[in-house]
């Protein structure tokens, strides 16, 4: 089995012509024919690309740290290699064949990586490019829901809150995607879209679960005189 520790998710690229992948995030249903989702990818380069696509069960550790671990059995996907010609697109068929019946929402990581090109093998000079997309698969269950709330705060450093999230739904959520309302006396500050993804830490909150995330927040507010309202 191999087991992936990510830091940070990020798409590594030395090309401004890199592949493209949509959609990037997708929610399935367990069964049925919301299933199943096509991921499109499309390759604007004037060299053929060869990729290779596989499917990841996605955990968080105890440090806030995503894990990834192989999952070769909860997904068909159609087809895990291809080679895409220049200009052209490819369409990949992503196909839930796990367990049908989940109590709680499950998230993966659905890998769509170019094979490393080994310039010395085709006379060339120069770094080979790698580029790698991660997105993020949640299969639901029909009625799930999430419920979040906000255990604890407190001042980390000048300007960073740290925040104790639990949720105890049985479905997913996606932090970023909230509305952050903090108040502090006549004072009141709204994160939420671009400027809240660039000021967390933690992006995602699994069911039944609790995780500490860092957040900037300006200086003016005080984790210990302020209130905060995370909404979804």
């Amino acid at each position: 089995m191999r087991y992936i520790f990510i830091i940070t998710v990020l798409l590594i690229s030395y090309s401004t012509e890199a592949f493209q992948v949509k959609p990037m995030v997708a929610e399935l249903e367990s069964s049925g024919s919301q299933s199943q989702q096509t991921i499109r990818i499309s390759n604007p380069s004037d060299s053929p690309l060869t990729i290779e696509i596989s499917a990841f069960d996605l955990s968080i550790n105890t440090q806030g740290d995503e894990v990834l671990k192989a999952n070769e059995e909860d997904f068909l996907i159609i087809p895990m290699t291809t080679i895409i010609p220049p200009g052209e697109s490819q369409s990949v068929i992503v196909r839930y064949i796990g367990e049908p019946m989940l109590e709680s929402s499950k998230a993966y990581r659905i890998a769509i990586e170019q094979v490393s090109v080994d310039l010395e093998k085709t006379g060339q000079s120069g770094i080979g490019m790698s580029v790698s997309f991660r997105t993020l698969f949640n299969v639901i269950p029909k009625g799930a829901v999430a419920k979040l709330f906000v255990k604890d705060k407190r001042q980390a450093d000048t300007g960073i809150w740290s925040v104790l999230l639990e949720n105890t739904g049985n479905k997913y959520i996606r932090l970023s995607q909230a509305q952050w309302l903090i108040k502090s006396d006549d004072q009141e500050l709204l994160l939420e879209g671009a400027e809240l993804s660039k000021a967390l830490t933690g992006k995602i909150l699994l069911p039944k679960s609790s995780r500490e995330v860092s957040i900037k927040i300006p200086t003016k507010f005080n984790a210990a005189s302020s209130d905060l309202e995370v909404n979804f």
